[in-house]
């Protein structure tokens, strides 16, 4: 049983130490570990077949993770002086503004960043999945006349039915209320929080919020919301599970996710050669083929499902594009956190 964990990497689904106490065990196990913490779910698991398993192999580097990736956990443990953690799945405006606070400068000597768009690399922040935020709906509620734009999933008179929006300020609530209400995508930053928030009003009422992602899949397949705001990956997963589903790709807010390691890693180098494992033309291929993810590396060939298409950027190009301002929210998270919180509980 131990070797199949260290194997596969599952050492908190394993219980083989108490919570606290689980990274210290598996570590002192493992030959040559690093950890990486993501968001769980179907991601590891792509990422264990399409990265953690080809490096081991290769260079002996067993990979362990944990899930969720928690920011406050994380500050904690690079406080403690301690991080048990090596590599952090983050959002380019927190790898932006924690630069040299809780992510280390990554050793591009060792990550190849030839194949990676410049505009989505920084300091401390490799990119290695191409998304976006979704308007995706119940195809039975709303028949042949779809909600087709921002401005629908706000007008609850002409398009009525439960509405899901996940419940942090990061997740694109603001910036679909802004569209919706006539601003256009070139001046959408700095978000005006107040129009936002009226806008946000109108629907309040039909609004079911949530904080998690396993949230948004069995809202979506048990029918207990008609449209939402949603990830990609999870909209995917409910679709693959039988949910009747469509998507409006007009006006869908387009991001990347990137990789950072944690300030005061012990295994620093094997962390970098994990991201450079990942964004690999490789791995970004197997990735797309089991997720819904648009790869980073321009080099990657991957060959997905039509379902898997029905949820990546890059077979979507009609309509209004809006892309993320990563330096606005890198200034400006925890004001954007403090205004949407007062809302979300007023």
């Amino acid at each position: 049983m131990t070797s199949d964990i260290r194997r596969r990497g599952r050492w908190l689904a394993a219980g083989l130490c108490a919570p606290l106490l689980a990274s210290a065990c598996t570590l002192a196990s493992a030959e040559n570990p690093v950890v990486f913490a993501g968001t769980g779910g179907s991601m590891n698991e792509a990422l264990r077949t399409a990265a953690f398993e080809p490096l081991r192999e290769r260079e002996g580097v067993t990979v362990l993770d944990d899930s969720p990736n928690n920011e406050a956990k994380l500050k904690a443990m690079v406080d403690s002086g301690h991080p048990t953690w090596d590599v952090f799945y983050s959002s380019p405006y927190r790898s932006i503004a924690m630069c040299g606070k809780l992510f280390e400068k990554i050793d591009y000597s060792v990550v190849d960043r030839s194949a990676l768009d410049p505009s989505t690399v920084s300091p401390c922040g490799v990119p290695f999945i191409k998304s976006a935020f979704l308007l995706v709906y119940n195809r039975k509620k709303y028949g042949d006349r779809p909600p087709r734009s921002w401005a629908d999933y706000y007008d609850t008179r002409r398009f009525p039915g439960r509405r899901g929006i996940m419940n942090y300020a990061k997740d694109a609530g603001m910036e679909t209320a802004l569209l919706a209400d006539g601003v256009r995508p070139d001046r959408l930053y700095p978000l005006d929080y107040a129009r936002a928030f009226r806008k946000l009003d109108t629907i309040r009422e039909d609004l079911t919020f949530f904080t998690t992602g396993a949230q948004q899949t069995q809202a979506l397949e048990t029918g207990q919301i008609d449209m939402m705001l949603a990830w990609p990956g999870r909209a995917y997963d409910a679709k693959r599970n039988g949910a009747d589903l469509g998507v409006t790709w007009n006006g869908a807010l387009r991001y990347s996710d990137t990789l950072s390691v944690v300030k005061g890693s012990k295994h620093k180098d094997r962390a970098m050669r994990l991201i450079n494992q990942i964004v690999s033309a490789p791995a970004q291929t197997a990735l797309a083929q089991a997720l819904p993810y648009t790869p980073a590396n321009t080099a990657a060939r991957p060959a997905p499902t039509p379902l898997l298409r029905e949820f990546m950027p890059s077979y979507h190009t009609g309509g209004t594009v809006v892309s993320r301002d990563n330096g606005w929210w890198a200034r400006n998270l925890d004001e954007a956190t403090r205004q949407w919180t007062t809302w979300a509980n007023s």
